[in-house]
């Protein structure tokens, strides 16, 4: 990072530093008046308010909207962190991480029953991984392949769970309708896809260069997002899986205890009795359905 940039980062720093927290029943309020602004064009056009009511309410709600956005400005910078030494600087995780929370303003429900951090941590945190991705994806992929890596990874799926185990590359094909040679080509292409993000990672999956320059005064963003105060909320997303995946996550981040250790893969095989590269894959699978219920349902 430059002089200038380090200079720009840490002014922007202190100055978020004035933004105070909000309360659970702040959050409410502002959430309420930001969502007000979604059913006021329909009660102009039914003429239950006039356009002065109307502009009232747009007025609010972007009031509400800036200060729902400042008092949250501190945790990006708490998940951005988690993604240092990833391709991008801090500055640019920190951009990224501003514009998913500003989805997750608009898009959260007050009547929900958690603390905005809760639902805003997954926005951020999403926004930032596919803006990592797209900096490490070296490799163009024609979007003909992209379509046929899908249908694989579909198929390799499907048939692990019907076969008990990983599938070879001619039972693929077959399931496919496809020839040996065009599935080792598109397997060839779902490999480059992913060789750069593992080089940058352990075996278990976990980054050598975020734990070797862990900030020990900042909570981690599983343990800030996953509060004690939203627990409920935490069983209630865990109760979308199956209890064997369920327990899986629990033990990969220290949900099982608010503060317990985080478990690797291979100590979670160990164990539930189970490979590292199951478990992973079950992991995997959890947090696919964690994610499409949380943006169908919240």
């Amino acid at each position: 990072m430059s002089a200038k940039n380090g200079s720009i980062l840490g002014d922007y720093l202190r100055e978020i530093k004035k933004y105070a927290l909000l309360t659970a029943e702040q959050e409410r309020e502002l959430g309420l008046r930001i969502r007000a602004r979604a059913d006021a064009e329909r009660r102009l056009a039914e003429g239950e308010i006039d356009v002065q009511e109307y502009d009232r309410i747009q007025h609010a709600a972007a009031e509400a909207r800036d200060q729902m956005a400042q008092a949250n400005l501190r945790l990006v910078i708490s998940v951005a962190k988690n993604f240092r030494n990833r391709g991008l600087p801090l500055e640019d995780l920190v951009n990224e991480g501003n514009v998913g929370l500003m989805n997750a303003i608009d898009r959260f429900d007050p009547d929900m029953g958690s603390r905005f951090s809760t639902y805003a941590g997954y926005w951020i945190d999403q926004a930032i991984r596919r803006a990592v991705q797209m900096s490490q994806q070296m490799i163009h992929i024609p979007s003909y392949l992209m379509e046929q890596i899908g249908r694989m990874k579909l198929a390799m799926k499907d048939l692990e769970a019907a076969l008990g185990q990983s599938p070879s590359i001619n039972e693929v094909a077959r399931h496919m309708s496809i020839t040996p040679r065009k599935a080792k080509v598109i397997m060839q292409a779902i490999k480059a896809c992913t060789t750069r993000r593992q080089a940058s990672t352990s075996a278990d999956g976990d980054n050598v260069l975020n734990e070797a320059l862990e900030d020990t005064k900042t909570p981690p963003p599983h343990e800030q997002v996953f509060s004690q105060s939203d627990a409920e909320l935490v069983s209630k997303l865990l109760g979308r899986i199956t209890e064997r995946e369920a327990i899986i996550l629990k033990l990969r981040y220290g949900l099982s205890e608010r503060k317990g250790k985080r478990m690797t893969l291979k100590e979670i095989g160990t164990h539930v009795g189970l490979t590292r590269e199951r478990v992973r894959q079950i992991e995997r699978e959890a947090k696919e359905k964690l994610e499409e219920y949380i943006k169908q349902n919240m």
